[in-house]
């Protein structure tokens, strides 16, 4: 299984990312794909990106295995899917659930312990939210109410927010100055559709100076690691 270290926003010292080919691994009506998308701009601006990440739509389970061990041996977090999915040729990629839920139960049954880990899905499917989601923190990336009800139908317990139309708060701006005041307004907790959201506090407080996971330099998060509440990503 190819996987890469943190980035400045994940961490660069705790925490092992695995990665998908963008779009060929996602809803094809992702609302992000073709307009937008991090993951997929990241793919076009560095070529070694996507060859990395097709090396994972072929998975063997105890490859899978062996990344969830060396994981905890080095007591690090794990983010599956900084960038794709779990589709596959506009479905939902089955072997690769089944490889990933075998690699957990393995390490569980013979006495192991698994990584703290989490994903963000664009896939509404009750074998993410409720099979994985036993094994890794799942948020259903949503848009809008609607999207929140399709999640919450298919199980999802935890959500994503994802600020795209800007109806809570305006892009960010990209001069300095600007950005620190628009990040001083966002607000540190909304309520939306009735469900409590924390604004992802990395963008709220700036690049740096909070990880997701554990560094020596900053403050981690561990929201959405441990799936400690719902979150909000303003459009940035």
């Amino acid at each position: 299984m190819k996987t890469a270290n943190g980035n400045d926003k994940l961490g660069k010292e705790n925490c092992i990312v695995v990665s998908r080919p963008v779009g060929d691994t996602c809803p094809p009506d992702c609302d992000f794909l073709g307009n937008g998308c991090y993951a997929e701009d990241l793919e076009n601006i560095y070529p070694g990106v996507r060859p990395a990440g097709m090396q994972n739509l072929i998975t063997e389970k105890n490859r899978i295995r062996s990344m969830l061990v060396d994981a905890v041996k080095k007591n690090k977090d794990v983010r599956w899917h900084e960038r794709g999915d779990f589709f596959k040729d506009g479905k939902l990629d089955n072997e690769y659930v089944d490889n990933v839920l075998w690699a957990c139960e393995s390490i569980l049954s013979s006495g192991g312990s698994l990584p703290t880990m989490w994903a963000y899905t664009h896939i509404y499917d009750t074998r993410l939210s409720l099979e994985l989601g036993k094994y890794i923190n799942m948020y259903a990336s949503i848009h809008d109410g609607e999207d929140m009800k399709q999640a919450k139908a298919a199980g999802f317990k935890h959500f994503a927010w994802c600020d795209s139309d800007t109806k809570i708060a305006p892009k960010r701006p990209r001069s300095k100055a600007k950005a620190d005041a628009w990040r001083k307004a966002l607000p540190k907790l909304v309520v939306l559709e009735g469900e409590k959201f924390i604004t992802c506090p990395e963008i709220r407080r700036g690049r740096g100076v909070v990880t997701c996971t554990k560094t020596k330099n900053s403050v981690h998060c561990d929201l959405c690691p441990r799936g400690l509440a719902n979150v909000l990503f303003p459009a940035h």
